[in-house]
């Protein structure tokens, strides 16, 4: 699958399951943070990486980060956002960024 067809994908099964699909920015990304909060919660608990539950359920940093992917394509697919276009644009101008850009610790 490619970044177009996950996005697709994404808005499909959120709307298919009840989710709206183009919350106000504000919302896309707080529920995109709190994806990113819960795989914090999995390192601060010395939890596996990846691992699944007895009812099936993927749990873990993996599958947290991966849950971010899924919520960003359900929204940009929903913004008429081309991800993988951003993705490579971006990606170009970073490689030509300078050293730890902005000298910040993190």
């Amino acid at each position: 699958m490619n970044i177009t067809e996950m996005q697709k994908e994404c808005l499909a099964i959120a709307v298919s399951k009840g989710w709206e699909a183009n919350p106000p920015v504000p919302e896309q990304v707080a529920l995109i943070c709190s994806e990113a909060c819960e795989g914090l919660e999995y390192w601060r608990e010395n939890s596996p990486m990846s691992f699944t539950r007895n009812d099936g359920k993927p749990e873990g940093i993996a599958s947290e980060y991966a849950d971010v992917i899924i919520r960003i394509g359900h929204y940009a697919e929903a913004m008429g956002i081309d991800l993988a276009y951003e993705i490579r644009r971006k990606m170009d101008y970073n490689k030509n960024r300078e050293y730890r850009h902005g000298h910040k610790l993190a």
